[in-house]
Order: C-alpha cells, then sequence, then structure tokens
C-alpha cells in the first residue's frame, strides 16, 4: 500500500536554522533508493548532499534552488510502498512543531534581546519562531545605509553564520597575552622533517596541554569542562570566508599525520567538501597568522573553545643572546583566552612551557614524528 512521507530539512550541524539549497540531484517523478543522494545543500559551514531516507518515488520538491529552507521545513514528499519503509527515518526527520517550538540558537537570542518568545508570533514552518521573527519582535535597529552608487553585495549563509559568530564570541571576556620564540630550532627542525612549522606548533600544543589541561576546556553552564582529547581547529582561509575545520586527537598523531590532516582540512575547506563533522568539536583553536604575513594579531576565540593560538609570521630580529644583540629567525605567539575559564598566570605558565619546547631542539625531537 502506497503512503506519502514528508522528509523536513534536516538539523546539518549545531545552531544551524536553514540551508540553502544549491543544486537538486533527483525530479519529481524519480525513482529513488535508500540513501541515494537527492539535494546538495549550502549551510553556514558546509556544502553538503543529503541523502533520501526512503526508498520509493519524489513525489514532490519543496524548494527551488538558491531557496533557504528552515530546519523543520518539508524539504521533499515521497510516496513509498510501505510505511514500514519509512518508520526509522520518520522517527529522525520529524521536526519539533509545537506552536512556539524554537531551536537553542534562537532562544539564545530572544534571551539577549530580551525577548519573551511566548509573545512572539512565529511564521516558520506551523508556527515556529525563526530569529527573524525575534528581531522583528525586538524592533528595528538603525542602520547605515549605503552611499549613493555604492555596490551591495548580498550576504551568503557561510558570512552571514561568520558575522554571528563573532558576535557572539565577542561577547565573552577575553585577553590576549603575547610571547616571543626564538624559531632557530624550530625551523632547523622543521627543515628537516620537510614540514612547516604549523604542524611542529601544533603537535608541540598537544604535547604541552598534557601538563596543562585548563586549556583544552571550554565554559558551559554547568561549570567548566576540560576536554580528554585535543581536538584543535585550524583557521583555514576560503572564498567563502573563514573556516574553522577540527583536526581531531592530535595528541594521538605524529607531526607527519598532523601535517596530512591540516593538508587534508585545509583543502576540504576550500573546496567545499567538508562534512559537518569536520567542522564542530574543537576544543582549542590555532591560526597561522603569519601565513599572510602577519606580525601578531589578537586572535578572537572559537565557538566552545577557551584559547586560541595564534602564530605571527616567522622573520628575522634583533634579539638578546647571552648579553648580545644578534639576529635570529623569531615569530610573536598570540594567545587569546576566556578569562570566566582561565587566569593570566595559568596561560603564563603554559605559554611558558610551549616556548621552551619550541626552542629546544632536544625536546623538539622527543616530538612523535
Amino acid at each position: 500500500m502506497a503512503a506519502e512521507r514528508v522528509f523536513a530539512m534536516p538539523d546539518l550541524g549545531e545552531g544551524l536554522e536553514e540551508g540553502e539549497i544549491t543544486a537538486w540531484l533527483v525530479a519529481e517523478g524519480d525513482a529513488v533508493v535508500l540513501n541515494q543522494p537527492i539535494v546538495e545543500v549550502e549551510t553556514a559551514k558546509a556544502t553538503v548532499e543529503i541523502p533520501s531516507p526512503f526508498a520509493g518515488e519524489v513525489a514532490r520538491l519543496h524548494g527551488a534552488v538558491g531557496e533557504a529552507i528552515p530546519v523543520g521545513q518539508p524539504l521533499v514528499t515521497f510516496t513509498v510502498a510501505t510505511d514500514e519503509q519509512a518508520t526509522a527515518a520518520a522517527q529522525v526527520s520529524t521536526p519539533d512543531t509545537a506552536p512556539v517550538a524554537t531551536s537553542p540558537a534562537v532562544r539564545k537570542l530572544a534571551r539577549e534581546l530580551s525577548i519573551d518568545l511566548d509573545t512572539v508570533v512565529g511564521t516558520g514552518a506551523q508556527g515556529r519562531v525563526t530569529a527573524d521573527d525575534v528581531r522583528a519582535a525586538a524592533g528595528p535597529a538603525p542602520v547605515a545605509g549605503p552611499s549613493p552608487g555604492a555596490e551591495v553585495s548580498p550576504l551568503t549563509p557561510t558570512r552571514r553564520a561568520i558575522a554571528e559568530n563573532i558576535t557572539r564570541q565577542a561577547a565573552i571576556p577575553q585577553v590576549t597575552t603575547f610571547r616571543t620564540v626564538d624559531c632557530t630550532a624550530l625551523e632547523a627542525f622543521r627543515a628537516e622533517l620537510e614540514v612547516s612549522p604549523l604542524p611542529v606548533v601544533v603537535a608541540a600544543l598537544a604535547s604541552t596541554l598534557a601538563t596543562h589541561p585548563a586549556l583544552n576546556a571550554a565554559w558551559t553552564a554547568e561549570g567548566v569542562v576540560v576536554a580528554t582529547g585535543v581536538n584543535v581547529g585550524i583557521a583555514a582561509d576560503t572564498e567563502r570566508g573563514l573556516m574553522v575545520p577540527v583536526l581531531r586527537d592530535a595528541q594521538a598523531m605524529d607531526i607527519v599525520e598532523v601535517r596530512d590532516e591540516i593538508r587534508r582540512l585545509a583543502e576540504g575547506a576550500r573546496a567545499a567538501t567538508l562534512l559537518p563533522d569536520d567542522l564542530i568539536g574543537a576544543t582549542i583553536a590555532v591560526s597561522n597568522t603569519g601565513s599572510y604575513g602577519s606580525e601578531a594579531g589578537t586572535p578572537i576565540l572559537s565557538p566552545g573553545t577557551a584559547v586560541t593560538l595564534a602564530i605571527g609570521v616567522i622573520e628575522p630580529r634583533a634579539l638578546i643572546v647571552d648579553g648580545a644583540v644578534v639576529a635570529r629567525s623569531a615569530c610573536t605567539l598570540s594567545c587569546t583566552f576566556d578569562h570566566r575559564v582561565l587566569d593570566g598566570a595559568a596561560v603564563g605558565r603554559a605559554l611558558t612551557d610551549l616556548v621552551a619546547l619550541l626552542e629546544d631542539p632536544d625536546r623538539l625531537g622527543d616530538l612523535p614524528r
């Protein structure tokens, strides 16, 4: 017996509210099998292919290419042979459609804007309250318009998500501290391994966290959560904006493995082929600002982390060695930390140990490679 089953836009990542259809891979009337890719969707974090949760026939496509579909709103209607075929997927894809049902991100926005959600009329699917509904309830914010003749570039989902993340993260009380590193030993060591400085610094950071685990933590409403694995968010510059894919379990990798994983993540970020899981779960973050010539910076925290380490450009500097001024390869490490989680003394001790490791050829040689 045939039955219709509606597949809603799934939640493709932490806090995402919608996905933009970039390509339909099936047409109405097509027969599909279970897990066959049916649509390509761009979210704020990645471009992904969504598989069919049913085997059957495509009855209706709910959206055009370029249209943003909110999470929980119908995406595809299928005709399936039996109810049993749809049971498992329906349990996963059925959205919460209570009249005031909202996502965690919308509830957080409402708290920030002091809006009572019970007073907001939802315009989303089946009365769901969206972020735009909350903003509308808060009233218009004064925005300076463009100058006459200026060109306005529409916001992409990625650029909008970057702006929203940075705005949220900027509200965290964070402090940046700096240390100069004599990179003589680091440069020799990385040249020997034929790697860039970044994998060596990531491996050295993972080693340092073994004795300074408080830096590998996050603030939550329940308390400070210290992670057991070192999952390093690696800032990657792409045409779509800044992405921060996650290198998982760095503490269990050698330097060559770190190099290869950084390369895979960076290439995936630039090609927009990363999976949502590649972009969540960071416990600490690293930004290689020296890759574009920056001497130092004040990096902002990544979501869910308490520390971001930025590596400035390595270049000759005047350093005092044994009482004499000499030219040495050096760089500046910038460490931004969540002051709710960490005090300056704890971060200072960890940075002292990290710098000592990076400057010592024997300790560098002890890193797994």
